[in-house]
């Protein structure tokens, strides 16, 4: 399956628009008046794409723009780590049909000297759900199955660079899968979890927010 088209930074990712299609207002009552002025106005008519009247699937944080820092509330609660991991409130709209599930992950490609970090591998939510609370990623009440992050948990572990590094950046992703919410072995890693899901993925998009101490 062709990998989604990056839009911003290779962070923001969304699907290709697809093939264009032919809109002409008014064909309809030209047509019905002379046929060589409707083969006129088809000259005219104006390529567009296909799902361009469709809704773009967007992931959001409610009440807070891209690229903005983490408050400390939503760093780890490990010792030294002055945080008390809360994950962040998530909103999307609904995903392309055929959607039938949707996955979350937060990953920071900064840490660990560039390694990379998983805080939060979550998949397994019903497509009829749009949103998740604030808080709700640690906790096991979460409708859908935990994967496993960096530190062999599941559930959300958040953010604790070393103290001095530049601000770390915590991309979380959400996808819009043709998969069935039990389609998934709980536990995955986000690598198992990406493998898994290649030819599954029917759109996709990214948040970024950032954090240092």
């Amino acid at each position: 399956m062709p990998l989604p088209t990056r839009e911003r930074s290779g962070y923001s990712l969304h699907a290709d628009d697809g093939p264009t299609r032919t809109r002409c207002s008014g064909m309809t009552r030209l047509t019905s008046l002379k046929p060589w002025l409707a083969a006129v106005a088809l000259a005219f008519c104006v390529q567009l794409p296909a799902h361009a009247a469709q809704e773009r699937f967007t992931l959001n944080i409610p009440g807070v723009s891209d690229d903005r820092l983490f408050t400390s509330a939503a760093a780890s609660d490990a010792p030294g780590c002055g945080g008390h991991n809360v994950s962040p409130a998530l909103a999307w709209n609904a995903g392309p049909a055929g959607t039938l599930s949707y996955a979350i992950v937060m990953h920071d490609p900064d840490g660990q000297k560039g390694q990379g970090v998983d805080h939060w591998v979550h998949y397994g939510i019903k497509a009829g759900t749009h949103q998740i609370a604030s808080g709700v990623g640690a906790k096991s009440a979460l409708e859908g199955v935990g994967g496993t992050n960096s530190k062999g948990t599941t559930g959300y572990v958040g953010p604790c660079p070393p103290v001095g590094d530049s601000a770390h950046h915590y991309i979380i992703q959400i996808y819009a899968l043709d998969l069935a919410p039990d389609a998934l072995p709980a536990g995955l890693t986000r690598a198992q979890f990406l493998e898994k899901i290649k030819g599954h993925v029917l759109k996709n998009s990214s948040v970024v927010r950032r954090y240092h101490r």
